[in-house]
């Protein structure tokens, strides 16, 4: 903030600051030494507009009772009043995801959006139906959802010496996507759907329906084939199961969003981001035995979806 100079009267002051808003000029005016003296010091907050603000207090210098100063009283108070109602209606527009049964996230958010609806339900009735991915042999639905919607048929993988792509190269593509209807266990399946259902419903509101839905293909096609084409060494694995890569994949588009622009809609405590991407880390670096999660299918989707919530803001911000 530089101070511009000084102006003699408060109305001539205030008429004078009133026409630098109206330019898109924010200023700041003191008084100088006793209320008597009259005398008002003007300060531009943006230096780089310095120099215009200068030639236009050379000009109401020379012609402060020009009209144009006159009415500029009225157009800033009305682009003051403008200002103050988009704050209110952005500051309506923010929500922070919380937990909490208060959460308007959680209870008193509505109906569930269609396409949100259809995923929490199939991934509870495939669950179910397929005995939380390990069917006993007396369990002929079971087995059959098992080995036709996992990332590759059990036999397949056998007769091809372990080819984790095996069942997809003879033609079975729905297997890229069907894993994330089959979980380990309830607990599992409890988890992924209490971040589907926070996430979810939020996100297709936003985005629409169609649009939701080509989201989610993505979130769950790339890290699908991450998780199961990546080399044993790299923490790859075809057995994995759930829906956790596009929970991640929510969980990156509003983190990145709410980082690059504080009115997006939704934000996440720093806390949960910290706790999710830590779950990544440890898993990955091996640290912890026998850990049995797709750290890949968690990576990729947290990566797709921040790189798709970073492209929606750029987006966003050139429209």
């Amino acid at each position: 903030m530089r101070c511009l100079g000084e102006i003699q009267g408060r109305k001539p002051a205030e008429r004078f600051v009133a026409h630098l808003l109206t330019q898109g000029v924010a200023t700041h005016i003191e008084t100088l030494g006793q209320p008597a003296d009259d005398h008002w010091e003007i300060w531009v907050r943006d230096e780089d507009r310095l120099d215009f603000a200068s030639a236009e207090l050379a000009h109401f210098q020379q012609n402060p009772l020009d009209a144009k100063y006159a009415s500029a009283v009225a157009k800033a108070s009305q682009l003051m009043a403008e200002k103050q109602k988009k704050r209110q209606q952005a500051a309506k527009n923010v929500h922070r995801i919380d937990p909490s049964p208060r959460s308007p996230m959680m209870g008193r958010g509505g109906r569930t959006p269609p396409l949100t609806l259809t995923l929490i339900l199939l991934c509870i009735f495939i669950s179910v139906l397929s005995s939380f991915s390990n069917p006993a042999p007396s369990n002929e639905w079971g087995v059959a959802t098992k080995n036709q919607l996992s990332f590759v048929d059990p036999q397949d993988a056998i007769e091809s010496q372990g080819n984790p792509a095996a069942s997809i190269e003879k033609g079975e593509i729905w297997r890229i996507i069907t894993p994330i209807f089959m979980h380990g266990d309830p607990m599992h399946l409890a988890l992924n759907l209490f971040g589907l259902f926070v996430f979810g419903r939020v996100l297709e509101r936003l985005m629409g329906t169609p649009k939701f839905a080509i989201f989610v293909l993505l979130l769950a096609i790339i890290p699908n084939l991450l998780q199961g084409l990546a080399p044993p060494s790299w923490h790859g694995n075809p057995n994995f199961v759930g829906i956790s890569g596009v929970v991640y994949g929510f969980l990156g588009y509003v983190w990145i969003r709410s980082t690059l622009n504080p009115r997006f809609a939704i934000r996440i405590p720093t806390p949960f981001v910290i706790l999710a991407v830590g779950m990544i880390l440890v898993g990955l670096s091996g640290a912890v035995p026998n850990w049995h999660y797709a750290d890949l299918c968690h990576l990729g989707g947290l990566l797709v979806g921040g790189g798709l919530g970073y492209a929606s803001e750029q987006a966003n911000s050139r429209s």
